[in-house]
C-alpha cells in the first residue's frame, strides 16, 4: 500500500460550515417561534386625588364681655317670646252695684222649684232675662203670668260676703194676683235649707201685711198688720255668724232671732206662683248690704 499525504479540500470545509450555520439558524427560529407573545405591561388604575381646603366653621359665641385689647363686644341675642293671646276674665259685678248698671251680677244663682234654670254669663253679668227677671232703671223687675196645676217658687239667690251685718231691700208691686212675694235669708242657695222667710201674700197691692216663716217647711211664725205700700214695702235682715232676724221697715215690726248655722248666708228674692191663674207685676230696688 502506498502512503500518500492527503490535503483538505477548502471547498468541502466551506460547505460544511455553511451547513452547520444553517442548522443552528433553523434551530433558533424554531425555538423563538414556539415562545408565547409578550403580554403588555398593565397600567395602574387612576387614583382620584381629593384636595381638602381647611375652613373655619367655628362661630364664636356672642358675649358681652370685652376681652383685653378688644374694642367692642358682640351683645348676646335675647329670645323674643312669641306673642300669645291671653283671656282676662271680667270679675262679677258686686251684689248691690249691679241693678243700677242694668246688670244682674253673675254672683246671683237662678232658682226654680220646677227644675234647673239656664243662665249665661257675660262681662260679670248674667244674660237677660234671667228666667223672668231683668234689670232696668236700678230695679230688678219681672212680669209673670201663668196658669199652674201646682205651686212653684222662682227667684234668685245671692251670696252675702259679710259674716255679720245687714241686708235691706224694697219691693214695689203693681199686680199681685194669687201669687206671693218671697224674700228670705238662708244657710244655702235652696229654699229647703235653714232660713227665715218673709212673704207678702196676694191681694190688694196698695195695702199688704208681711208674714214670717221659719224654714224649711214653711213653719209660720206671725203675720203683721197691713201696711201701706207708699213708695215701696221694705224689709231688712240683721245677721251674725249663726243667726238672723227680720225687721219690717220703717222699723214697724221685728221677728225674734233664729239660728242659721252657716258662715256663708244667702239672700233670696222671688215669688211663689200657686195653683190656678197667676199674674205678678213687681220690682225690687234699693238693695243695700251693710256691716
Amino acid at each position: 500500500m502506498t502512503k500518500e499525504k492527503k490535503s483538505i479540500d477548502p471547498t468541502t470545509v466551506i460547505v460544511a460550515v455553511i451547513g452547520l450555520v444553517g442548522t443552528l439558524a433553523a434551530a433558533l427560529i424554531t425555538v423563538y417561534a414556539s415562545r408565547p407573545d409578550p403580554q403588555p405591561t398593565p397600567t395602574p388604575p387612576a387614583v382620584a386625588v381629593v384636595v381638602f381646603t381647611p375652613t373655619d366653621t367655628h362661630t364664636p359665641a356672642p358675649t358681652d364681655t370685652v376681652l383685653p385689647g378688644a374694642d367692642t363686644s358682640t351683645p348676646a341675642p335675647t329670645d323674643t317670646p312669641a306673642p300669645t293671646s291671653t283671656f282676662t276674665a271680667i270679675p262679677p259685678v258686686p251684689i248691690g252695684e249691679d241693678w243700677p248698671q242694668g246688670c244682674i251680677s253673675s254672683l246671683w244663682k237662678p232658682y226654680s222649684s220646677a227644675g234647673p234654670v239656664d243662665a249665661l254669663e257675660k262681662d260679670g253679668c248674667l244674660a237677660q232675662p234671667v228666667n223672668v227677671f231683668f234689670a232696668n232703671s236700678g230695679r230688678l223687675s219681672f212680669l209673670y203670668e201663668a196658669r199652674l196645676s201646682s205651686a212653684e217658687v222662682q227667684g234668685l239667690f245671692a251670696p252675702i260676703p259679710a259674716s255679720s251685718g245687714s241686708v235691706s231691700v224694697k219691693i214695689s208691686m203693681r199686680d199681685l194676683n194669687t201669687s206671693d212675694i218671697w224674700i228670705g235669708f238662708f244657710a244655702e242657695p235652696s229654699i229647703d235649707s235653714r232660713g227665715l222667710l218673709m212673704t207678702i201674700p196676694s191681694g190688694n197691692v196698695s195695702e199688704r201685711p208681711f208674714v214670717a216663716w221659719q224654714m224649711p217647711g214653711l213653719d209660720k211664725i206671725t203675720t203683721t198688720q197691713p201696711l201701706n205700700q207708699g213708695s215701696g214695702y221694705g224689709i231688712r235682715f240683721e245677721f251674725d255668724a249663726g243667726s238672723v232676724r227680720a225687721v219690717v221697715l220703717p222699723n214697724v215690726f221685728a221677728t225674734n232671732t233664729y239660728p242659721i248655722p252657716s258662715a256663708q248666708k244667702w239672700l233670696f228674692i222671688g215669688f211663689q206662683a200657686k195653683n190656678g191663674n197667676n199674674r205678678i207685676d213687681a220690682s225690687f230696688f234699693d238693695l243695700t248690704i251693710g256691716n
